[in-house]
């Protein structure tokens, strides 16, 4: 039988931490916590976990410098940040220093299992054996995804497999850039072709929201509906393009992606992810297609 997963939490707040604990831990996780970032680097160097989940404002070392040092000594180690009204600045500061998703503290209860879920098995898939080569200088791939979610962090391997060999991806961008795709692709497939709501992810439990994607996958017009996935890239830049088939939605309805005070809010999350990691986000009028445009690291260093 196999290990449980190793989660550490980290929380100063006991209730927090207690509950984060009890939660992950019925759903099969092993949990170790730290009441700040300097204990959490204790624990980490002791017995490294398969992903980090912190909170952002601790005595001693807070969030932020967690995350610094994470990247620093712990390279490639997922994070999931939980936040607060009123963390909305250092959270930011966060994810572009390297924290690979989050979580608002209001919907830890619905949304913190499935964000580790989709860290992990896009973690798992990861190929971590291909190195980059001389003789690749430019990639252009079509892919077409259905409807089935289950396998998005394949696509996501597979797609980055040409970025390793051109170059592009050091550990943080590749986290960065698998979150990305992973928000993009599971919006095109549940709220684009599938044409389910975020409400409905709020109104039950997560057992009956994926009744309704099992569901809808099998209904009449969404089942034969696909998601086409574009990549263009070369050893300085990606594009991805991403579109569904559904009816769309409007864009500007959505609490602004590039707003960091809008992290509490439910709806948007996954495009204030994605604006947060990339370097540029456009939309079709209609709601069905985003393009995803990012630069190498030291690529936008120089042009800065």
């Amino acid at each position: 039988m196999p290990e449980p997963t190793l989660v550490l939490a980290v929380d100063d707040s006991i209730t927090q931490v207690t509950g984060m604990q009890i939660m992950l831990q019925q759903h099969g996780y092993e949990v170790v916590t730290a009441s700040n970032g300097r204990l959490a680097l204790e624990s980490i160097r002791e017995r490294r976990p398969a992903i980090v989940v912190t909170d952002l404002q601790m005595p001693e070392m807070d969030g932020l410098q967690l995350v610094a040092a994470l990247r620093e000594e712990f390279a490639g180690l997922p994070i999931v940040l939980t936040t607060a009204k009123g963390s909305e600045e250092i959270a930011a500061k966060a994810l572009r220093l390297g924290a690979s998703s989050y979580v608002p503290k209001r919907t830890l209860n619905e949304d913190l299992v499935p964000t580790i879920e989709r860290m992990l098995s896009m973690v798992d898939v990861a190929d971590h054996h291909t190195k980059p080569s001389s003789l690749l200088k430019s990639v252009h791939l079509e892919m077409s995804l259905g409807n089935n979610d289950v396998e998005v962090p394949n696509v996501i391997a597979r797609l980055e497999q040409p970025l390793t060999e051109l170059g592009l991806l050091d550990d943080t961008m590749q986290m960065q850039i698998s979150t990305a795709l992973d928000e993009a692709l599971i919006n095109a497939i549940i709220h684009g072709n599938l044409e389910i709501s975020t409400e409905l992810r709020y109104e039950g439990t997560d057992e009956q929201f994926r009744e309704v994607v099992h569901a809808r996958q099998k209904q009449e017009p969404y089942r034969d509906r696909h998601v086409t996935i574009l990549m263009e890239a070369n050893r300085e830049e990606v594009t991805f393009t991403i579109r569904d088939q559904g009816t769309g939605f409007d864009v500007g309805a959505l609490p602004d992606p590039t707003d960091f005070s809008n992290l509490g809010e439910c709806g948007g999350r996954g495009l204030l992810l994605i604006n947060a990691f990339m370097d540029k986000v456009t939309h079709n009028a209609e709601g069905t297609e985003i393009v995803m445009f990012k630069r190498k690291a030291d690529a936008s260093l120089e042009t800065d």
